[in-house]
């Protein structure tokens, strides 16, 4: 009996948890979006990172771009160490997701903008600690 009730047990745990894109929330989304852009942004895939940018910010934010930016972080803020908790909000009627980026001099946080379908609308990281040399 036990080894019957587990099995599904476990599928609907499953399946409650489970989101799909037609019933996740905006705010889910972003965050997926945003964890899969800093994922990639760590393994150095570039092309992967813009993957969930709308049109319009992959329009003026390029992947070329977005490596020649974020390879330049080591040289003013040393190596990256590791990524903070992520916090998902909201900012001018837009979900946002806000994540500290830690360097060996400094932090950074990476800000997700998303528009009302998930999709990533703007990407900025701003300086919040600078350590010197």
């Amino acid at each position: 009996m036990r080894v019957c009730v587990l099995p599904i047990m476990l599928v609907a745990c499953v399946s409650l948890h489970a989101q799909t894109p037609a019933n996740a929330s905006v705010h889910a989304l972003c965050d997926e979006h945003a964890n899969a852009l800093f994922g990639a942004l760590e393994e150095a895939h570039y092309d992967t990172a813009i993957a969930d940018f709308d049109a319009a910010l992959r329009a003026r934010y390029s992947a070329a771009k977005l490596r020649q930016d974020y390879e330049s972080l080591p040289a003013t803020y040393g190596k990256l160490i590791g990524r903070g908790r992520p916090h998902t909000g909201d900012m001018s009627g837009h979900a946002v997701v806000m994540a500290p980026l830690i360097f060996e001099r400094g932090t950074l946080t990476a800000e997700v903008h998303c528009d009302a379908d998930g999709g990533i609308s703007d990407f900025r990281l701003l300086p919040t600690q600078v350590m010197d040399k």
